[in-house]
């Protein structure tokens, strides 16, 4: 049997200590995250990381026929999941059900939603790499489909944005300030570096396992290296996702001058 990646262990380190929040935070930007849905026509869509089956819940909406599957490690979110879903979704914590089920399928579509940083963030280098070649793109997806924090460029000069890391730093909480810097470097080195707080800084409530978090583990250029000869890019998409730019206008006073998000879809040739 192939080595299938495990991150309990690391996540279960690093509890949610306020799961409404957590939970509240992810819908908001679900329309977003189904930018897929007329761009492709699966017969079965697996979500990698499904949570409390929220998104499955809109995709079992909008397309009653489809079967859907949920995979994640954390059982009690799989619980909330199964309280939304009822017997609409396949629920499951062991990948091979899922490779079975895409394996069964003409036209298995794979979304990685708010996930890949996850993976990052909890996972060693081998189980990272394990992660792309065996369950994106080793098994039988005819499409992936990728929305996620993935900035376009790598960093920023720091002169271009010195009067913003003002702006930023005379506004924030300086102790959540100075344990984001401490984990990742000063906002000031890079606007790679500036993007990820900026990211993450509203998320107080689980702030102690949101700061650990690699918000922007890749960016666009990493990403396309991770795509085998047998896949194309068919749709893309680098932005500012507008709740984002809108927040940070409103509590900083700045705009966002660098892409944070991407939406991509990879089609098996």
């Amino acid at each position: 049997m192939r080595h299938i990646l495990r991150l309990d262990e690391s996540v279960g380190s690093k509890p949610i200590s306020d799961e409404k929040s957590y939970v509240s935070e992810m819908g908001k930007s679900y329309i977003d995250k189904l930018f897929f849905m007329d761009k492709v026509d699966p017969d079965l869509v697996v979500d990698f990381g499904c949570a409390d089956g929220f998104i499955l819940s809109k995709i079992a909406m909008l397309r009653p026929g489809l079967r859907v599957v949920g995979y994640d490690l954390d059982e009690g979110m799989l619980s909330r999941a199964r309280s939304v879903l009822g017997d609409r979704a396949v629920l499951t914590t062991d990948w091979n059900v899922v490779e079975r089920m895409a394996r069964a399928s003409e036209r298995p579509m794979l979304l990685l939603s708010s996930v890949v940083h996850e993976v990052y963030s909890y996972s060693t280098t081998r189980d990272v790499q394990r992660f792309w070649r065996d369950q994106v793109f080793g098994g039988a997806f005819k499409w992936v489909c990728i929305r996620d924090m993935i900035p376009s460029g790598e960093t920023g000069p720091v002169g271009d944005f010195r009067d913003d890391v003002r702006a930023v730093r005379s506004r924030v909480d300086p102790s959540y300030l100075k344990s984001f810097e401490d984990k990742w470097g000063k906002i000031s080195q890079s606007y790679r570096i500036f993007i990820h707080f900026l990211l993450k800084y509203r998320y107080v409530e689980n702030w102690d396992r949101e700061v650990n978090e690699n918000y922007v583990p890749v960016s666009l250029k990493t990403l396309r290296t991770k795509i085998p000869d047998n896949y194309i890019v068919t749709y893309e998409e680098s932005y500012v996702y507008d709740f984002f730019r809108m927040q940070v206008r409103k509590d900083m006073g700045i705009d966002i001058r660098q892409t944070t998000h991407t939406k991509m879809i990879i089609e098996r040739r």
